[in-house]
């Protein structure tokens, strides 16, 4: 491949995969060029083995470093960057990036910058991807694919690798499986664990397995956990690899989580998620696919038996397209 274009998304996981609708717009555009996502790497890794691009890089690397190191100044980028031919961006603030000017002053061709942060009630993922689809005018990509160019397509291999890890096997015919992740960047935005525990009781009663997963921000909830009784065909795991959750994510039909990349990570693998969020950030944020959002003032305020009836009402769902229009 001697075409390239280089790819922006800063931030968490939630960040990045609200774009994902957008970068699969883009990957079907520009069919034979090489896609460099640039971001944090611990998260572009999952769409790089998905395929959604052929490679990344860190915003920390000193090499994307030096291309901003004169951004008051003219010049051509750097020589690593005078390869890519396009340069793309989804961004939360455009007054805190270089404008398209500066862009075509070091050498790229055509560039596009999407901010998000006059979108008002607009979903972010729905704006990107709208954004985006109008930038190349494939009107072959019409708005009713945002959906399928939502999914992340994983593998055999990987939701195989994911299984494995959490010593799980595929379900049968009618079976279900519930992911619940309680935890989230801020603690405002959680709903009690103790509820979550309850929801996990609830389903064991039903006959429906599943698993708990928490990260490096609820650390402090791990010996709660421990000391938890979860329900026959319950486990849970701490700090699993983000590629092993997105196995098991597509391997599963339902999740329940809080205002959280995960969250994010669900809807894009393919369950039912239900989302707790706090009123007045579900609407730009919340996630795509089959997924729906409760809310409150307060995300302590959502009732127990609120959230079994919508878990109880959900559609069973098992893991998402791997062929569409945007693969």
């Amino acid at each position: 491949m001697d075409k390239r274009a280089l790819l922006f998304r800063i931030g968490g996981l939630g960040d990045l995969l609200v774009a994902l609708p957008a970068i699969s717009v883009l990957r079907r555009s520009l069919p034979g060029f090489l896609l460099t996502l640039v971001g944090r790497p611990e998260y572009t890794a999952l769409l790089k083995r998905a395929g959604v691009v052929d490679e990344t890089r860190s915003f920390e690397d000193a090499r994307v470093a030096a291309l901003f190191a004169t951004a008051d100044g003219g010049g051509l980028a750097p020589e690593w960057a005078r390869g890519y031919a396009l340069a793309f961006g989804w961004l939360n603030r455009r007054g805190q990036w270089p404008g398209d000017s500066w862009w075509i002053r070091r050498g790229f061709e055509r560039v596009m910058f999407a901010s998000h942060e006059s979108s008002g009630e607009a979903a972010v993922s729905r704006l990107f991807f709208d954004r985006t689809r109008r930038f190349f005018g494939r009107e072959e990509i019409p708005e009713a694919a945002f959906d399928e160019c939502a999914q992340l397509p994983l593998d055999d291999g990987l939701r195989t690798e994911a299984l494995g890890h959490f010593s799980l096997a595929r379900l049968g015919p009618g079976e279900r499986r519930l992911v619940v992740h309680p935890g989230s960047g801020g603690r405002r935005k959680c709903w009690p664990l103790e509820n979550f525990l309850e929801v996990v009781r609830w389903a064991g009663s039903r006959g429906i397995g599943g698993v708990v997963v928490t990260g490096e921000a609820e650390a402090d909830w791990e010996p709660a956990l421990a000391a938890a009784a979860l329900p026959e065909g319950w486990t849970w795991t701490a700090r699993p690899p983000l590629a092993a959750l997105a196995g098991l994510l597509a391997e599963s039909t339902h999740y329940l989580g809080n205002d959280s990349g995960p969250t994010h990570l669900a809807a894009a693998c393919g369950a039912s998620v239900l989302a707790l969020f706090a009123e007045g950030a579900g609407a730009a944020w919340r996630p795509f696919g089959r997924s729906r959002v409760l809310s409150a003032p307060a995300v302590d305020e959502i009732r127990v038996e609120v959230v079994l009836a919508e878990l109880g009402d959900f559609p069973a769902a098992l893991g998402n397209p791997k062929t569409g229009l945007c693969r």
